[in-house]
C-alpha cells in the first residue's frame, strides 16, 4: 500500500485548504515566507464567522483565511492546525484535541512537507502507443489506463474493492498493488516491522514517494495532470479539473497541449457538462488554424457518432 492505514485513516480526511481573505472580499495566495510559518509548525485557528458550504472565516497567525473544515465549528471557538505547505495553495492539517494525536500529526505534517520538497517528479512509464497510425481509439484507451491504473486513485479504488465493487486483479495493476505482493518478505523480522509501523517510520514505501507527492499536489490544487509521450518523440500534457456549466451544474474541464509537426503548437480547451461538449482550439500557425477549421465538420460528426453533442466549437491562432 502506498500510504499506510494510519495515514489514510487520519491524514487524508483532515487536509484543510486555506485562501487568504482580503478586506475587499477578494482572495490571494501567500508564500510560506510571507506567512512566516514552517512546514510542520502547529498554529491556532480562531473561528471568526461561519460561511456557506462548510467554509469558515478564521484568524491564523494574525492573518484572515477562508478555510474548509472536516468538523462543525462556531464563531469564537479555536482549534489547532498543522501548517503543511503554501505551494501551490496554503494548506493546513486539522489536529484533534488529544495531545498524543497532536504530536503524531506534527510528525506526519513534517513528513508530508519533506515529500513535497524532495521527492522527484512522477515520470510516465513510456509512450501511450508505439506508432500514431495505431489510431485515436487506442491512444484514448491507453491514456485512460495510465490515469486509472497510475496509482493516483489507489486509496479510492481500495475502498471500492473493500465494498466488493472493484476487481482484485485491477487493483494489483496499480503501483501500490504491485508492492503488496512483496510486502511480506521471508527475511523480515516481524517484531522490527511492527515496531517501525508503531513508530511511524514507514509512512510510505520509498519507491513511491514521487507518487505520494503527486497525490498531495492533486489534493491541494484540485488538478489532475498527466505529462508524457503520446508516441515516441511526441510530448503531450493533459490537465483535468472540475468546473461548472452555464447553468451552475457540475462540469469537467480538460486542457490538452501538444506540439505537432505540421500544425505546430496546438492547445485544446474542452468542457463537458449536461449541456454537451464545448471545444476551443488554439493553433500556432495560420495554416494549422485553417486545417483545423476545415476539419471541424468531420470532428463534429465523429463526436455525434459516439453520442457526444458539440454545443460550441471555436478555432483561433495561439497569438489571438
Amino acid at each position: 500500500m502506498l500510504i499506510n492505514d494510519e495515514i489514510q485513516r487520519q491524514v487524508l480526511p483532515t487536509i484543510v485548504k486555506a485562501t487568504a481573505a482580503t478586506p475587499g472580499g477578494d482572495t490571494e495566495q501567500r508564500s510560506a515566507s510571507q506567512l512566516a510559518m514552517n512546514p510542520g509548525q502547529q498554529v491556532k485557528a480562531e473561528i471568526i464567522a461561519t460561511l456557506p458550504n462548510h467554509m469558515y472565516l478564521a484568524r491564523i497567525a494574525g492573518e484572515l483565511f477562508n478555510i474548509e473544515l472536516p468538523i462543525i465549528m462556531e464563531p469564537g471557538q479555536a482549534m489547532n492546525l498543522i501548517f503543511v505547505s503554501a505551494d501551490p495553495r496554503v494548506t493546513f492539517q486539522y489536529v484533534p484535541s488529544n495531545g498524543a494525536e497532536s504530536i503524531r500529526f506534527t510528525q506526519v505534517g513534517k513528513w508530508l512537507s519533506t515529500v513535497v520538497e524532495n521527492a522527484a517528479p512522477l515520470l510516465p512509464s513510456g509512450p501511450l502507443v508505439e506508432d500514431p497510425m495505431q489510431g485515436a481509439d487506442l491512444i484514448a484507451a491507453r491514456l485512460r489506463e495510465a490515469l486509472v491504473q497510475g496509482g493516483l486513485f489507489y486509496e479510492s479504488h481500495l475502498a471500492q474493492w473493500a465494498a466488493g465493487n472493484y476487481a482484485t486483479q485491477e487493483l494489483l495493476k496499480e503501483p501500490q498493488g504491485r508492492l503488496s505482493k512483496t510486502e511480506a518478505k521471508e527475511d523480515a523480522d516481524p517484531a522490527k516491522v511492527k515496531q517501525e509501523r508503531a513508530d511511524g517510520a514507514t509512512f510510505a514505501d520509498p519507491s513511491t514517494l514521487s507518487l505520494v507527492k503527486e497525490q498531495l499536489s492533486m489534493l491541494r490544487s484540485g488538478l489532475l495532470t498527466w505529462q508524457g509521450e503520446a508516441w515516441p518523440g511526441q510530448d503531450m500534457e493533459l490537465v483535468v479539473s472540475r468546473d461548472q456549466g452555464e447553468d451552475g451544474e457540475p462540469a469537467i474541464q480538460a486542457n490538452l497541449a501538444v506540439e505537432l509537426p505540421q500544425l505546430g503548437a496546438v492547445q485544446a480547451f474542452l468542457k463537458i457538462s449536461a449541456e454537451g461538449l464545448s471545444v476551443e482550439l488554439a493553433c500556432g500557425t495560420p495554416e494549422g488554424t485553417r486545417q483545423l477549421k476545415d476539419g471541424a465538420p468531420d470532428f463534429k460528426a465523429a463526436l455525434s457518432s459516439v453520442g457526444l453533442y458539440l454545443g460550441r466549437m471555436a478555432v483561433k491562432d495561439v497569438e489571438s
